[in-house]
């Protein structure tokens, strides 16, 4: 079981191609891309792998 609880985010359609172009720089606004990848890396990982959390932060 995983759970997300991000700050604020940017949340472009991604079918639109703002999806692509959001800037996911440090100075940026968290994006929900960015969301969906940390999700990914977490599922792709072998079973052994314990993440017990993510921490999102604006720098």
């Amino acid at each position: 079981m995983i759970s997300l609880y991000p700050p604020d985010f940017a949340n472009p359609d991604p079918l639109s191609e703002e999806w692509e172009t959001t800037p996911r720089e440090a100075k940026d606004a968290l994006t929900a891309q960015s969301l969906v990848a940390c999700i990914l890396f977490a599922v792709a990982q072998p079973r052994d792998c314990f993440i017990k959390a993510f921490h999102f932060e604006q720098v």
